[in-house]
């Protein structure tokens, strides 16, 4: 492939270390049939060089059963001190996202101001939603998105890993259709669709929003949600696809022909980002996304570049 210049915005760092300590505190899966991966970050580099990619940007979700432990803060902070040393030592190859000890809203706030200003963060990872029921947007929470939108920070959407959608209906849905295929999507479009109607993206407009799985199930909506726009949304000027159209979209697991040109039909001219969800989804499908995108988004790489700056060295050596 040529064009060494792409950066994987989706990309995760589950150290061993974190791998044994959510072990010693009882947690072994994100999510019903999802374990916690022990990731090498040897694999990591395997996989940039088999696959032409010039950096990655590293986050963690934490499960939820970790997060509602007393020490959960601790866990968070060691989990950002361990990506934050490689980043450290590969500052033109890694990016890293911080990992917050939400629902501990104070927690959360601390630790964004020690991300950024201690370990040199490239922004932060918000789940869709929280293990205490919030939805990302919910008023609560406007403290931190205050506190990013103050910073101008990129804050990458990713599904909650143990959410499970309510409106499935069947008790037994999780166990036969697994999380990550319908209610990691539905998680995220919740989220998207809270900031909208709740105005949070008015409200928080330096926020860089990056959406996980191609914006889960919002590109395919956005004709839905703007004939709601009159009673939901009836004093704003603008449409909805104007909003939704500035926040930015990610490829893993939605690099077909038929979710791209979804996505491309909202989003913003460079506001499409390669993923991948490595180590979720293995090398032979970060292949397959690269390939998939290569064709249909060459010109992907400059989008990346220009939200991920510090990244900017590596593609340009490449």
């Amino acid at each position: 492939m040529s064009g060494a210049d792409w950066v994987d915005v989706h990309h995760h760092a589950y150290h061993g270390r974190l791998a044994d300590a959510l072990a010693a505190r009882g947690v072994t899966h994100m999510a019903p049939g999802v374990p916690v991966p022990r990731w090498d970050p040897a694999d990591t580099f395997r996989v940039m060089a088999e696959h032409d990619l010039a950096a990655v940007v590293l986050s963690v979700l934490v499960p939820d059963a970790a997060l509602l432990l007393p020490d959960a803060a601790d866990l968070v902070r060691q989990t950002n001190d361990w990506t934050s040393e490689l980043v450290r030592a590969h500052p033109d190859r890694l990016g890293l996202l911080a990992t917050l000890p939400l629902p501990d809203l104070d927690a959360a706030l601390a630790e964004v101001g020690r991300a950024f200003d201690v370990l040199g963060a490239d922004g932060v990872v918000l789940p869709a939603s929280l293990a205490d029921g919030a939805v990302l947007g919910d008023p609560g929470l406007d403290p931190l998105l205050a506190e990013l939108d103050r910073r101008a920070a990129v804050a990458f959407v990713h599904p909650n890993p143990g959410y499970r959608c309510s409106c499935t209906g069947a008790a037994d849905f999780a166990a036969a259709v697994p999380p990550p295929l319908v209610d990691f999507v539905a998680d995220t479009t919740r989220a998207v669709a809270n900031l909208l109607f709740r105005g949070a993206l008015r409200r928080f407009p330096r926020i860089r929003f990056v959406l996980a799985h191609g914006g889960g199930t919002i590109p395919f909506l956005v004709g839905r949600l703007e004939l709601a726009r009159t009673w939901v949304l009836p004093d704003q000027d603008g449409p909805v696809g104007a909003e939704l159209g500035r926040l930015y979209y990610e490829t893993a697991q939605s690099s077909t022909a038929a979710a791209l040109a979804c996505v491309d039909a909202v989003a913003d001219p460079g506001h499409v980002l390669f993923g991948t969800d490595f180590p979720f989804m293995g090398a032979e499908v970060v292949g397959q996304t690269r390939r998939e995108v290569a064709a249909h988004r060459p010109d992907i790489g400059s989008a990346g570049r220009a939200l991920f700056p510090r990244l900017r060295a590596a593609a340009a050596r490449g």
